[in-house]
């Protein structure tokens, strides 16, 4: 396999490990025992005990390091390298990999930590040999590290890599996958380009009214609820961790209109942009572990 398209390793002497915030090039899983704080998103985690994490290519985040004896795994690659398995077509349909969901799972049961200890020995092994078929390999035990995430949750759900059945499950698909692309957001001169229910229906060649009772179906929500909750969750990033000003946030995240921002932004989160970023830029929220 290609080196920068996959890399295993083992963690260890942590202690002078420095972190760094903000968005990577690569997808993340790592196995983790001892005291850290992740700061993800506008978000962070104190932990303690075993723990997987899964770091998607959207989202900013870093790992602070608690305690000099940490151990564990960790594990790096594209996208492209999960592609080459069918049940890895869509990598950000990946619930773990999910910028909405906490990418932090806590294990606690003995048994379950020998395992993916040793799906992470079987990895490294496998990435270091010469076999034909590792890659195969590799990814098969990836899949398992999903899974043994999902089960350390009690989420009994079989379909999560499986091609989804319904019409209106493929839209809703398709219609995530397409709002996803647009982020990050790096550069304050050029807007997303799909910001209006009628933008993403007409890409998806389906009428918008469709478009509404399908994702109203599948999430609860009615479509302009799910665009604007996902751009409010890029601009609370902008927010704290970039020096742009309000205006050129609002312009980059398709606001025609200044106090159009600052009115989706408050209906959201309660916050005027600007009280939002005086109140918490250069700050993180803590959430009690065991939301984890």
């Amino acid at each position: 396999m290609k080196s920068n398209d996959f890399k295993a390793f083992q963690i260890e002497n942590l202690c002078n490990y420095v972190p760094s915030f903000g968005r990577k090039d690569l997808y993340r899983i790592c196995l983790v025992t001892g005291e850290s704080r992740v700061y993800f998103a506008d978000k962070s985690f104190n932990l303690s005990g075993t723990c997987l994490f899964f770091g998607n290519i959207n989202t900013p985040y870093s790992w602070e390091v608690l305690s000099d004896n940490q151990i564990g795994y960790g594990c790096l690659f594209t996208e492209d390298f999960l592609k080459g398995a069918e049940y890895f077509d869509n990598v950000g349909s990946l619930s773990v990999f999910n910028i909405g969901n906490i990418p932090v799972y806590e294990l606690q049961d003995e048994t379950q930590i020998a395992n993916v200890n040793f799906i992470f020995k079987r990895i490294l092994e496998e990435n270091g040999g010469d076999y034909s078929k590792r890659q195969e390999m590799v990814r098969s035990f990836i899949c398992i590290l999903v899974h043994e995430a999902l089960k350390s949750r009690a989420v009994a759900d079989n379909t999560e890599l499986a091609p989804h059945k319904t019409a209106s499950q493929r839209i809703s698909a398709l219609f995530l996958r397409l709002l996803d692309t647009q982020f990050p957001v790096e550069n304050k001169r050029k807007s997303i380009q799909f910001t209006k229910p009628t933008d993403f229906a007409g890409q998806l060649g389906i009428h918008p009214n469709y478009l509404n009772r399908v994702l109203k179906k599948e999430t609860g929500k009615t479509i302009l609820e799910v665009i604007n909750e996902r751009i409010i969750t890029e601009a609370r990033i902008l927010l704290q961790h970039t020096d742009w000003t309000i205006s050129e946030i609002s312009h980059c995240l398709g606001f025609e209109y200044h106090s159009h921002f600052d009115s989706v932004f408050k209906k959201i989160t309660g916050l005027s942009p600007s009280i939002y970023r005086e109140t918490f830029s250069g700050k993180r929220f803590e959430i009690h572990k065991h939301w984890c």
